[in-house]
């Protein structure tokens, strides 16, 4: 077998994994009408139909499924020595090609970026921000963030840090003015401020069950969310990586402790049969690291006087801090 016919069947089997030509373009590093090529000649050298094309995407044939679960295994262990005798000097340079979500990565990724780039100087940073969901293999990525686990077998996961907390937040002002909720039940009478779109169903699980609440404010971002409670618009269900720093500082206050949402893990998502690069375990090991820490480290609540009217700290059932007064 010569280099153009690895080459030919490499581009096959990315553009099977990708469904489509152009997806798997981004993968290769190659214009989409050289991908078609070299799937086309490879299906003229083997004389059979390997892939289904229409205007939106590329499906396998019987023969293509056959000659894909054959040659997918051999290509990735060509690949991955390839990589292991070759990556000894390279490991510490090269790119980094990472996504996350948006909202997460703006406020997380920089402080991790801040302790990566000691180590690994000379790597090249690419970070794509998207609430769309990714894959490694399909969008060429090294690594991405989710809070789900992957499905695909050719992908691994490792979780990252603490799970992420949620926590029913509102401001000082919101809380003198509107009686704190002492059940999930009361959210119904309170102004809710909901992170989504308007066709969402304002319901938030709470504790073991899910409670509908009294939408007030629907916005498609945790930040706006946030904002819009400190503004005093109401009682907002925020993550801690938001959150915490608003408590800490005192501009929200917790209400209904004992019913938080349940938290999300967080995973680092990356290719399971491909040789890890030092600049990939690196980053893996900067990620864990931080989030074991971060935003716990922020969650410093101020000394409260249970004699006040409420100031800072958690309001509502199952807390042992003072009401605020209404």
């Amino acid at each position: 077998m010569n280099r153009a016919d690895f080459s030919a069947i490499e581009t096959f089997v990315r553009v099977a994994e990708a469904g489509s030509f152009r997806r798997a373009s981004v993968v290769l590093s190659a214009p989409a009408s050289t991908v078609s090529v070299h799937v086309t000649r490879l299906e003229e050298r083997l004389g059979t139909k390997l892939l289904e094309r229409t205007t939106r995407r590329v499906s396998l044939t019987d023969e293509g499924r056959r000659f894909y679960e054959q040659v997918r295994i051999g290509l990735e262990a060509v690949i991955e020595a390839e990589r292991s005798i070759a990556s000894g000097a390279g490991d510490n340079r090269g790119r980094l090609r990472v996504a996350a979500p948006v909202e997460w990565g703006q406020t997380v990724l920089g402080r991790v970026f801040d302790v990566y780039v000691q180590s690994f100087p000379e790597v090249e940073l690419e970070v794509i921000l998207s609430e769309d969901a990714s894959d490694p293999l399909r969008d060429g990525f090294d690594l991405v963030v989710q809070t789900e686990p992957p499905s695909s077998t050719s992908l691994t996961a490792k979780k990252l840090g603490k799970p992420m907390a949620y926590r029913l937040l509102a401001s000082p002002a919101y809380l003198s003015k509107n009686a704190p909720p002492e059940h999930p039940r009361d959210l119904a009478r309170h102004a809710c401020i909901v992170m989504g779109t308007r066709s969402a169903q304002a319901r938030w699980q709470l504790g073991a069950r899910a409670s509908f609440v009294h939408r007030h404010t629907t916005a498609n971002s945790w930040t706006l969310c946030r904002d819009l409670a400190v503004a005093g618009r109401g009682i907002a269900k925020l993550p801690d990586y938001l959150g915490a720093p608003a408590l800490a500082e005192g501009s929200l206050a917790e209400v209904l402790d004992a019913f938080r949402p349940p938290p999300e893990q967080l995973y680092a998502v990356y290719a399971k049969n491909r040789h890890a690069p030092a600049r990939l375990r690196g980053f893996v090991a900067a990620l864990s690291e931080h989030l074991s820490v971060w935003p716990g480290c922020l969650f410093k609540r101020p000394a409260t006087d249970p004699t006040r009217s409420h100031a800072t700290g958690s309001i509502g059932a199952g807390s042992r801090r003072a009401r605020a007064s209404s």
